[in-house]
């Protein structure tokens, strides 16, 4: 079940964040019209091979190819995240583990410029976010599994780390990580999850209790200010993931909303939020998937107008997995206030496919990855409202699993 399990996730929840298009900085500067547009396709099977393009200022429509001259190839290429100008993966073309910078050169290709390697062999090595251009954080287990390591993301340089080993060991604990699936920022303060596993798995997938705990550390100081959490209501739980795809989302309402997964299969899941000038998870509000689903889950969202854009399964998911990657998810638009569900219309059922990118804003728009092979559908939607069109339809260089605009 295991390497079932593990063949679909690296392709469909993506080996799975956002940054969806954009990184969640607090400091970057307000939006300007992107310089570059990218698209990244890959092929389906091991070693997910595929193609990272750069179509220049102007948004692609119509039919387009990824496969041009100028194209990057790489392994394990199933989204990837993005801070200015710069686009950043959890791999490198050789499909290693670390964090991956690319730039757009003169001629229009996209160059690495930069790479950290990491532990090779754990989920969730180069777990990363980016604060501003000289200030980032990324976890290396191999360095320390309760440490958060530095970086500069201009020069692609560890700086440093912050040690919290003191403050979280659990010696009843078999395995304690910090920051392993999901690192947040908001409010100047940074939130890691705490994940209690097992030596056997090392956090894949092997959480000990339906409790969600994240560690609150002051950026400015790099000082443990406290833990907190709450019980999700799953027999087990698994807030973020092991690849691009962040499941968080600092909502331009200023609340920032994250995914727990629950108990893949077994139901539990959730979406959390930690309101604007607060540093305690929103006991009032929670989102619950098994209320529209039972035994689906959350894997993607976008916070925007009041709404929280996302994918639900329209079945739930089996014990053994075998449906995750079926044509079985329906973009919607829940209310933040209501909770009411909306079904975007103008988009079929879709496949998980690589779900890094799955929804995304580019150039101030709400664009959605839709990818069914029954209707030989392979590009990104543009959402308006609880409305979506086609923008463009990838014919060359495998399933689509990323867009996004360069500034």
């Amino acid at each position: 079940m295991k390497s079932t399990f593990l063949k679909l996730t690296v392709l469909a929840l993506a080996t799975l964040y956002v940054l969806s298009s954009c990184s969640k900085s607090e400091t970057e500067a307000t939006p300007e019209a992107p310089s570059n547009f990218i698209i990244a396709t890959s092929v389906t099977t091991a070693p997910f091979s595929g193609y990272l393009t750069s179509f220049g200022s102007t948004i692609p429509t119509g039919s387009v190819s990824n496969i041009k001259t100028s194209s990057r190839q790489g392994n394990q290429l199933l989204g990837f995240r993005t801070f200015g100008k710069n686009a950043f993966r959890m791999n490198n073309d050789a499909g290693e583990r670390g964090i991956t910078k690319y730039e757009v050169d003169a001629t229009g290709g996209l160059k690495e410029v930069g790479f950290i390697a990491v532990d090779k062999a754990a989920f969730g090595s180069g777990q990363f976010i980016i604060m501003d251009a000289t200030s980032g954080f990324y976890w290396d287990p191999a360095l320390g599994l309760l440490k958060l390591q530095k970086f500069n993301p201009t020069t692609m340089q560890r700086t440093g780390e912050l040690d919290f080993t003191s403050k979280l060991q659990d010696n009843t604990k078999q395995y304690v990580s910090l920051g392993q699936n999901m690192i947040m920022a908001k409010d100047g303060k940074l939130y890691a999850n705490i994940h209690y596993g097992t030596t056997a798995r090392k956090g894949y997938l092997d959480a000990q209790d339906g409790v969600i705990r994240l560690a609150v550390i002051d950026i400015a100081t790099g000082n443990y200010e406290k833990t907190i959490s709450i019980n999700s209501g799953g027999r087990s739980t698994q807030i973020g993931w092991f690849n691009e795809n962040e499941m968080w989302d600092l909502g331009d309402d200023g609340h920032l909303y994250f995914c727990n997964l629950g108990a893949l299969g077994a139901g539990g899941s959730t979406v959390h939020r930690i309101k604007k000038g607060e540093s305690e998870i929103d006991a009032n509000w929670i989102l619950k998937m098994d209320d529209i689903t039972k035994n689906g889950f959350f894997h993607n969202l976008l916070i925007k107008g009041g709404k929280l854009y996302t994918r639900i399964p329209t079945e739930g998911i089996k014990p053994d997995f075998s449906n995750i990657g079926n044509e079985i998810w329906e973009y919607s638009a829940v209310d933040i206030n209501t909770k009411a569900i909306t079904k975007i219309s103008g988009i079929p059922v879709v496949s998980f496919n690589g779900n890094a990118n799955a929804i995304v804003e580019v150039n101030n728009e709400i664009y959605c990855m839709v990818v069914k092979a029954s209707q030989n559908l392979n590009g990104f939607f543009k959402i308006t409202g609880t409305n979506a069109t086609q923008s463009f339809q990838v014919t060359e260089g495998g399933s689509v699993c990323g867009f996004a605009g360069l500034k």
